[in-house]
Parts: C-alpha cells; structure tokens; sequence
C-alpha cells in the first residue's frame, strides 16, 4: 500500500490534477474572504475559480474590490501554467505510446491476424502476394524482427493495403511472441531471418521458433521457410503445419529450363499473385459429394470455363510421434519432452493431402475443395 501511494504520488499526472484541485478550493475560500456579495455565496466562488484558471471567462461573476481583482490575477497565471501542464502530460503519454509503437517495444492487442517472423530480401516479395490475394480486404499483420525503425515506416507506407505492426526483438522468446498476441493469431509464417544472426543459424533459428510457437498453443498454423533440405526432418519434428524449402522450387525450375522449356514459364504464370490465371482454392458444391471428379471437371467448364486442377483436404496424416524415431536421439527426446509440457499430442495431426488429376473413376469425399484454373 506504501509503494503504491509513492508511485501515485510521484506520478507527473496525479501531481498536476492535485494542483489544479487545490488551487480550485484554495482560490474559492480566498476569494470569499476577499469579496462581498453574490460571488461568495454557495459554491459560485470555486465555479469563479475553475472558469478563472482555464481562462473561459463566462463573467457571471467577477471581482469589484481592488484585492480581489489581484487575487484573480495570480489565479490566472497559475491557472495557466497548471492546465498547459496537464495538456502536456497527457499529449506526452500518446507520444511516447506512439514512439514505443515505432520501436516495436509496444503490446500489441489483435485477433485473427498474420504473423511474419523473422525478415530477409523475400519478404517483400511475401507481402507483395499477400497484398495482391487479400482480395482488397485490409489485414494485420505483425513483422517480428530486428529491423530499424525507418525500414519498418517504409514498409507501412509501401503496403498500405496491409496495416503493418511490429514488434521488435527475438522471435524465438515467448515474451516477444506474447507481445504479438500470437495466442490470437490466425497464422504464424517463420522465414529466415537476415536481420540479427550468423548465416549458420538461419534455419535453426526458423525451428526453434516453430517449437516454441507450437509449445505456446499447439493449434497455431505455422508455415515455415527453410533454406536447407537438410534440416526437413527437424523442422517436421517441431510441428510446423506447413514446410517450404526455398531451394526445392527453384531447383526444379532451372532444371525444367533445359529439359522442359516452357513449363516454368507457365509455373510462373499460375504462381504469380496478380495474374488472372493463378491457382485459386474454390468450395466443391454439396451436391458433387460422392460423385465423380470427372463431373465436377464438366461443371466448373460449363459454369465458368475454369479448369479443374485437383482436389484436396484437412486429413488425417502423419503425426509427429510417428517422425521421431524409435532409437530416439537426445535431440528427438528434448523435443518429445517440450511438446508435451506444451500440451502438443504426439498423436496424429490433421494435415494437408492433395490429389491432383487422380485417376478415372475418383469419388470425391466431404470436406474435400477445388483447385482450379480461372
């Protein structure tokens, strides 16, 4: 109770509120032994006395003696300096509010919002996509990284169509995450990060910063970027939802260049955001639920001339328990043991599985959606 009194006391805000309060009363009982007549009677001297000091000057009531009119002077003056005092302190705890949001170092308070850990050069090419699919829907996102404060403004003022967050320090710390409000976070994508550490710790940052997420809430989606095929085993062993290897796709377009001309050409063209031949992710109508995928094929021609690519769904898939091995590593048991004080089951998980062009006769199931070609 103590210290809480001190700190009270010691806060710029209180102190100025008080001043004001006691210059009010002081002033209303002054002023009733200095002045005759209506201005003292009841409460019209402190009425007198809070109007005097914020300078509004109504003139309902006023001084006549030559002491009073002194008096009211001082008030005045005090007044002044007390109300510019209190406008200051409030116009002080925005500003600093909004030079802690610049810095990152600010709570953050968002639901069903994007989070991007980590940053390196294809970041930008990240949010231009996401920018081009959101479809005119403004989203949050949170950058979580190490950037300068200039770099992050230039990226809010890029992508306006984005309502750009940021929170700066390590990913990998529940604290940082925790000032995201990952708990609250739709989806979690972890990138390299080019921004705070050696080049030997890219990817093993990416999984601990998945295996940390993961042990926070087990049901956050998170996508992670790997620069090395090598550490796929690991990165699975953590849980992520869903794994993208940067070196896998380019690879195999640089290779289809010499065998396939074209063929990249035309991956490029479905891959690109903004082109209007893109992959595009559609419901399956609930009357083609045990039907063909060959019917469904012939109504998306005919409704729209759109081309059926494949079909896929949540399915039950391997789980992480199955990944560890069974003459289980240090690290696999270092692993199990978080996951489980995280509450994450070792069972299987729901997982994506795609089927594409499956095979004449294919029954299409519940739950299952489209991929197409506009």
């Amino acid at each position: 109770m103590r210290l809480w009194a001190i700190t009270l006391i010691r806060n710029s805000f209180f102190q100025v509120g008080a001043g004001i309060l006691l210059t009010m009363v002081l002033g209303g009982l002054i002023l009733q032994w200095l002045e005759p007549g209506d201005i003292s009677k009841d409460d019209n001297p402190y009425w007198w006395a809070i109007v005097t000091m914020t300078t509004v000057g109504y003139g309902d009531f006023y001084p006549t003696t030559p002491a009073g009119r002194i008096f009211a002077v001082l008030i005045m003056f005090m007044g002044i300096s007390l109300v510019s005092l209190l406008t200051a302190s409030i116009s002080s705890i925005f500003v600093a509010r909004k030079i802690r949001e610049g810095k990152g170092l600010e709570q953050l308070n968002l639901t069903h919002h994007l989070i991007m850990c980590g940053w390196n050069p294809n970041g930008e090419r990240i949010l231009d996509s996401i920018q081009h699919l959101s479809g005119g829907i403004k989203r949050d996102l949170v950058l979580i990284n190490e950037m300068n404060e200039e770099d992050v403004t230039q990226l809010k003022n890029r992508y306006r169509k984005i309502r750009i967050h940021f929170v700066s320090g390590d990913f990998t710390q529940e604290e940082i995450l925790n000032r995201a409000s990952i708990i609250d976070a739709d989806t979690v994508i972890v990138i390299p990060n080019t921004t705070g550490s050696e080049v030997a710790t890219y990817d093993e940052k990416t999984i601990f910063a998945t295996l940390t997420i993961k042990s926070m809430d087990p049901s956050i989606r998170v996508i992670a970027y790997l620069l090395d095929r090598v550490n796929l085993t690991h990165i699975k062993r953590a849980d992520a939802d869903e794994v993208v290897v940067g070196d896998d796709f380019s690879a195999h377009i640089v290779a289809s260049h010499v065998v396939d001309p074209g063929v990249p050409q035309i991956a490029n063209q479905l891959m690109e955001s903004n082109s209007n031949s893109r992959f595009k992710r559609v419901e399956i109508p609930s009357q083609f639920v045990g039907k063909s995928y060959d019917q469904l094929f012939d109504h998306f021609r005919k409704k729209d001339g759109s081309l059926l690519i494949g079909v896929f769904a949540e399915d039950e898939n391997l789980g992480i328990g199955a990944i560890l091995s069974s003459d289980a590593s240090a690290l696999d048991n270092f692993i199990e043991r978080k996951l489980k004080e995280g509450g994450i089951s070792l069972q299987e998980e729901s997982k994506i599985n795609m089927v594409v062009n499956p095979r004449k006769g294919y029954t299409l199931k519940e739950g299952q959606r489209a991929i197409v070609i506009p």
